[in-house]
């Protein structure tokens, strides 16, 4: 009896401890994005409106999240004063508007000399109603309520429906709730980098069942370079990472009608997380095979795996563009939203090195080579901890002819193996202006695969097991080669 009440104790006592380190590791990933991010909009912001606060690709993110937000649904972002940019069909409107702005009680706080690519006065008034009748009696174009526009053509029709809409609905719900400004439209970032750090710790202590990998694999994923700048910055990839670590962890548990269904929704933050696809067929047929079924049956019951996935993508890309589908209509979405967005995905977008940003394939993301610079002054790579990230790129190699035994580290291989090979596939098919950023979706798998893969190795017995596999490859291929010529 005591015996029993002692180690009931104890477990609790230890789950207590397990749940305070994690909750320190949280608190510490919340404080370290938050700091970036408000340390980048600060910078921003002191050269305001000659910089006007977007970060490398949040120009098109957040532009077409605050376009969604008034074209599609018809609200304007909360600001306070009220203030917007007004759109002009050429440079003589704008002159003439600057003008007359004192007459209608308007401020003007930017006007053409902060653009070179849009006819454009970013305004302050006391209501929206003296800014629509301003730019009614100046004619102009348009007007777009809330943060200064980005310095391109045509950004405020921009919809940016080359990537599906989800994580645009995320930023136009909190800019519209809580105020458009740049913080505010990273806020979701910060929150998909925090729970892409507890997911790893469940997805390690899943495959484990120990409770201290898992945390450790949260502690360096929460502190890791590349998650932590895109936890900083308004871009699509820290929510793909999120949800492929989430899927996998379903995954892993068994559940695999439920991460098909968690897939699909995945894919509609970006169609890069379809690729998460490749380890869920992985770890399906392993799980088919474990289970004692034939061959037949298991080719079988992968093929409605995989359906099952195709209707998810399907179902979920069709739910979350439904304003879409009303406005442009059915075909032109799946024109530009479906169709062309796969060809977007597959093809080279940038390739002038005097005008484009560095891209790179995706083996050299574990070697921090030509990595995508998100920030300049300070200089700011979407770069991971290059040396963890090149040991686990040289281990998934290494350790590949003892992923025949069943290991622990056999479900984390397939997992970053998986990604890394769909990120492959899509480069062959053309996709050869990739950027390092992508590669967060790998960090937690990076790290997951790592600690657990470094663990095996502890016993000295799996690494010689792993040489002398690859020494049976060896003298087989000597073999067959030789065989050829006798």
């Amino acid at each position: 009896m005591v015996t029993t009440l002692r180690n009931g104790w104890n477990t609790m006592l230890n789950k207590f401890m397990v749940y305070i380190v994690l909750t320190l590791i949280v608190a510490i990933a919340v404080y370290t994005y938050c700091d970036l991010a408000l340390f980048i909009e600060k910078k921003e912001l002191s050269t305001f409106p000659n910089t006007k606060g977007y970060v490398s690709d949040e120009v098109w993110y957040v532009n077409s999240a605050r376009n969604i937000l008034h074209k599609i649904f018809n609200l304007v972002p909360s600001t306070s004063p009220i203030r917007a940019s007004i759109i002009f069909t050429s440079k003589e409107s704008l002159l003439r508007a600057e003008t007359l702005a004192n007459f209608y009680d308007i401020k003007i706080i930017a006007g053409a000399n902060v653009f070179s690519k849009l006819n454009v006065l970013y305004v302050e008034a006391q209501s929206i109603e003296s800014i629509t009748n301003f730019a009614k009696n100046v004619n102009a174009g348009d007007i777009v309520y809330g943060w200064i526009v980005g310095d391109h053509e045509n950004i405020n029709n921009y919809l940016n429906l080359e990537h599906p809409p989800t994580a645009k609905y995320v930023i136009a719900l909190f800019i519209y709730m809580l105020g458009d400004k740049p913080f505010i439209w990273r806020i979701p970032s910060i929150i998909m980098g925090v729970l892409t750090v507890i997911f790893t710790f469940l997805l390690v202590y899943e495959l484990t069942k120990s409770q201290e990998l898992g945390l450790i694999a949260a502690a360096v994923v929460a502190v890791d370079p590349l998650i932590k700048v895109m936890s900083a910055v308004a871009l699509l990839d820290i929510y793909v990472a999120a949800f492929t670590t989430l899927t996998l962890y379903v995954a892993a548990k068994g559940r695999f009608k439920e991460a098909a269904l968690l897939l699909g929704f995945a894919s509609t933050f970006k169609f890069t997380a379809v690729i998460a696809a490749i380890p869920l067929v992985f770890m399906y047929l392993n799980h088919m095979f474990k289970k004692g079924f034939k061959t037949s049956d298991v080719i079988s019951s992968t093929t409605y795996f995989v359906i099952l996935m195709i209707l998810s993508f399907i179902f979920f890309q069709l739910l979350v563009s439904v304003p879409f589908i009303l406005r442009i209509g059915l075909g032109e979405w799946l024109k530009q939203g479906i169709f062309g967005a796969i060809s977007w995905h597959l093809s080279a977008k940038c390739v002038d090195p005097t005008k484009c940003p560095p891209y790179s394939a995706p083996w050299e993301w574990f070697f921090g080579i030509n990595s995508f610079v998100l920030y300049l002054s300070p200089n700011i790579p979407a770069q991971g901890f290059v040396p963890a990230y090149a040991i686990s790129f040289i281990l998934m190699w290494f350790a590949l002819p003892s992923m025949v035994n069943d290991r622990t580290s056999r479900k984390a291989w397939y997992m970053i193996f998986g990604i890394f090979l769909g990120y492959l596939i899509i480069w062959l098919l053309g996709s050869r202006t990739q950027y390092s950023f992508y590669a967060v979706q790998l960090t937690p798998l990076v790290y997951s695969y790592l600690i657990i893969q470094l663990h095996e190795y502890l016993n000295r017995e799996n690494i010689i097991e792993t040489i002398n596999l690859w020494r049976k490859l060896a003298l087989g291929l000597e073999k067959t080669i030789f065989s050829i010529f006798r």
